[in-house]
């Protein structure tokens, strides 16, 4: 066969099969930081948020003051994402191969 650059080369069917799965893990990769980046993102501003609104009520800042029960309620959420969070991350880094 000619290999001139107005004839490329056929490729096996192997050449192909690893070609798509390199490009197939490079897409979910690069998926994968895009999800986790915009997560962490999301995650630090409303930590930043709930810390802020706690020393806002503790200062009594401009005259901020909540009710006792959505304070709590913010925080259980607040330690709650973040537990959500610890979980899908340890859980993600140290899975078990499957066997098989």
């Amino acid at each position: 066969m000619d290999s001139s650059p107005g004839h490329p080369r056929q490729r096996t069917r192997a050449e192909v099969k690893v070609w798509v799965e390199e490009i197939t893990t490079s897409h979910v990769i690069n998926q994968q930081e895009r999800i986790i980046t915009f997560l962490l993102w999301a995650y630090g501003a409303l930590l930043f948020a709930t810390t802020l609104i706690f020393y806002l009520q503790g200062l009594k800042a401009w005259g901020f003051s909540l009710d006792e029960g959505l304070l709590k309620w913010l925080g259980g959420a607040t330690v709650g994402e973040i537990a959500g969070l610890l979980t899908l991350t340890v859980g993600a880094v140290f899975k078990k191969p499957k066997a098989g």
